[in-house]
């Protein structure tokens, strides 16, 4: 049995502990001292719950760093709680409150050993599935970004060094993240037709516009970028939601002028931009296949953005989508 993200969400947002609740905690918790397999979503869930667990005398049963079917848990956990401050200087707090000065430590020596792992497994991983593939391609321009930008304002090796420990933990918390989405999706892409033409949502997608427009805290390096702030839109579901507005504009008899280059519309009166590029895929049998692959999807923010779809005329729908379209 595998519950889905939908279920789990479900049973989180239920008031009290449920027979429901109680079964599949029971069973999860069983999988993970079994050493069965569980989903990301699952993993994350009953990962969550382990810790309150309580013996007779009220003392906690199994510690997560002790559970290796934990581990990406641990790492998304720890990751979130530190990722402002890695070296713990500052106080860090959990639902229990303010971690101690020990526990810190451990969390740092943690995190410095997970990021050393990261930076080795993704050097050799060019080759690998898409997803890996994708996620190496992208942190190395990320690196080649901020390596650009230290020298630029000549910032020591110290600091230089910490960049890049917190872009390489922020990629794999994104691997991890697009994984466990594709892993309850049970599929690695999307093809949706728009006026003839195949557009494609893939990993690639998800990985770029992660790197690229969220998390700005981190990503001083990156020039005249935008990053999302509307919280209807999930990060976890952007494919999701990139497939809902494409597939309501490619309803549109308008669609029929599709640009093929990028496609404007409003959103809880926010303007986004969607970016296609042409991508080749291999299919098989040999057979070569073209699509527009969404390779970019942003907030626009800048000025002579906006200037420029002034002049565009707005298209409603009844999909909650306002499709800015030229004349």
């Amino acid at each position: 049995m595998r519950y889905t993200r939908e279920k789990l969400q479900s049973l989180r947002n239920q008031s009290e502990l449920t027979p429901e609740f109680q079964k599949a905690v029971q069973i999860l918790v069983s999988k993970v001292l079994s050493g069965e397999n569980l989903t990301l979503a699952e993993e994350h869930f009953v990962c969550a719950i382990i810790p309150q667990l309580r013996n007779e005398n009220s003392e906690t049963v199994y510690k997560i760093k002790d559970l290796p079917l934990c581990e990406n848990y641990r790492f998304r956990h720890v990751y979130l709680l530190y990722s402002n401050d890695l070296n713990g200087y500052e106080n860090i707090m959990n639902y229990d409150g303010e971690i101690s000065q020990d526990q810190k430590k451990e969390d740092v020596e943690y995190l410095q050993n997970e990021y050393e792992k990261w930076e080795s497994y993704i050097s050799s991983k060019l080759n690998g599935s898409n997803l890996i593939n994708y996620i190496a391609q992208e942190t190395n321009q990320q690196l080649k970004q901020l390596n650009k930008y230290c020298e630029e304002l000549k910032i020591g090796s110290n600091r230089k060094e910490y960049l890049k420990k917190s872009l390489l933990l922020h990629g794999k918390y994104i691997y991890l993240l697009v994984k466990e989405y594709y892993e309850e999706k049970g599929i690695d892409e999307e093809i949706i037709g728009v006026n003839g033409k195949a557009v494609l949502i893939d990993s690639y997608t998800y990985i770029h516009t992660m790197f690229r427009h969220y998390s700005a805290h981190l990503k001083q390096h990156q020039e005249n970028k935008t990053y999302h702030f509307d919280k209807n839109i999930g990060f976890k579901t952007i494919p999701d939601f990139l497939s809902r507005a494409i597939y309501c504009y490619a309803g549109q008899e308008e669609s029929s002028n599709f640009s093929d280059r990028s496609l404007y519309f409003k959103y809880n009166g926010t303007i986004y931009a969607i970016w296609f590029r042409p991508f080749s895929k291999f299919l098989p049998g040999g057979l070569k296949k073209e699509f527009l692959r969404v390779q970019t999807f942003y907030p626009v923010e800048r000025e002579s953005e906006l200037l420029n779809l002034e002049e565009l005329e707005e298209l409603e729908t009844d999909c909650g989508f306002i499709f800015l379209l030229g004349n």
